[in-house]
């Protein structure tokens, strides 16, 4: 089937609208193709502003930012982290010469497309303050649009084809598309069942998994050599620790991270076990603050929030609905791996949301933190590479369905 008579299919229950507060065009470096730089560069921007009169708006990408991408150059940040071109929270280069004048990234942002065997998803980034809110009109009710968006990711990236050839349930077991899609639709009932906690839903939709293994290969496959007896414990394990805190490095890093420091690196990983692991209390870092468990685990977390409780089931509606959490979606893994991987983005959002609020000497988790912290996990996960040895480490730690009991349980 061509490219163009492949079926679009959309969200529900997720709205966008811009809300114009600016805060998307900061902290990263906005790239540009040849064609944006060609047109971008031409114009004198000081004479159209005072501000940036006299000042170098544009770089050249290092060879490894620009390879496997159709970018080139880069706006650099302003002072202030944010786009110099973000003038009174909204885009001067939109302002003069209109949306078609911004860079391709920027008029493509929020919007997202995944192709797969059954055609392109979309969805939006959780980046976007108004994706956060769920501002303006439902996405089902901007098919037209977000054609014409479509349109412009096949432009941008005419190389875009992901291998879905590898689908795996668990590593060795594999599964056709329709197998996929149908086990997709079970766990999505699993999460909308808004009636139970939203961890009992994804603990569901684990243990789901697990007894499809355990089918697969006639077996008790939890691959950790418990008894069911350990169902009951809730004390996170020093493995599970050291997973956790890896994996916060990552996504949640205090400072700028150089070439490859923000991927999982299983190098680092087997260095903070070997020689980290006998130093006690391990923690969970923020810039200028630094929390072990037992301290993030007395920060209540909000019984009954409506508003935290709805950002973090559309936040996790999407990845799934997107197929942006195992195979040719993210890293290649299997897809009890990936969802695994899923429990512990709820279980890191958890720990940096009870961070936050600590450091900003509250008591409690507000909507706010969560907010924050959705943001920066959202940003990150689009930046991060997950390599052929990471992936085996991934999936060594990420199939057993009792750490993840363990660790829903206990953070």
């Amino acid at each position: 089937m061509g490219d163009n008579q492949l079926t679009l299919h959309i969200p529900d229950g997720i709205n966008y609208e811009c809300t114009g507060c600016g805060k998307c065009c900061g902290g990263w470096a906005v790239p540009m193709t040849p064609v944006d730089y060609e047109r971008i560069s031409a114009t004198n921007w000081g004479e159209k502003l005072d501000k940036f009169a006299g000042q170098a708006l544009f770089r050249a990408l290092k060879p490894y930012e620009a390879a496997g991408t159709p970018y080139d150059h880069a706006i650099r940040e302003g002072g202030d982290g944010h786009c110099p071109f973000l003038v009174d929270n909204l885009c001067f280069i939109h302002s003069q010469f209109g949306s078609e004048a911004k860079p391709s990234i920027c008029q493509l942002f929020p919007y997202c497309f995944n192709e797969t065997p059954s055609g392109i998803y979309a969805t939006v980034s959780f980046v976007s303050m108004g994706v956060v809110h769920n501002s303006g009109k439902a996405l089902t009710e901007q098919r037209q649009y977000l054609s014409d968006k479509l349109a412009e990711f096949r432009k941008l990236y005419p190389d875009h084809h992901p291998n879905w050839g590898k689908l795996e349930l668990m590593g060795g077991q594999a599964l056709t598309w329709d197998e996929y899609l149908a086990i997709e639709k079970q766990l999505l009932e699993y999460l909308q069942a808004r009636s139970a906690a939203f961890e009992q839903r994804l603990l569901k939709g684990s243990a789901y998994l697990h007894s499809l293994a355990s089918r697969k290969n006639g077996s008790d496959t939890s691959g950790s050599g418990e008894s069911a007896a350990t169902t009951m414990v809730t004390k996170l394990r020093p493995l599970d620790k050291h997973l956790l805190v890896a994996l916060h490095k990552i996504y949640f890093p205090v400072r700028i991270l150089g070439r490859g420091e923000g991927d999982f690196s299983p190098w680092r990983f087997a260095y903070q076990l070997t020689f980290q692991g006998i130093i006690p209390g391990l923690h969970i870092s923020l810039p200028g603050h630094s929390y072990t468990f037992e301290q993030l685990a007395q920060v209540p977390w909000p019984a009954q929030d409506k508003d935290i409780e709805d950002l973090l089931y559309r936040y996790f509606y999407s990845r799934i609905f997107a197929k942006l959490y195992f195979a040719a979606g993210f890293g290649q893994l299997s897809l009890i791996a990936g969802y695994h991987h899923l429990i512990l983005l709820y279980a890191l959002l958890k720990l940096q949301a009870r961070a936050l609020a600590l450091s900003r000497g509250a008591s409690v988790v507000s909507y706010v933190d969560v907010v924050a912290a959705v943001r920066q996990l959202e940003k990150r996960l689009g930046e991060t590479a997950v390599g052929a040895y990471a992936a085996a480490i991934y999936e060594l730690l990420m199939f057993s369905h009792l750490r993840a009991l363990r660790i829903l349980a206990a953070v």
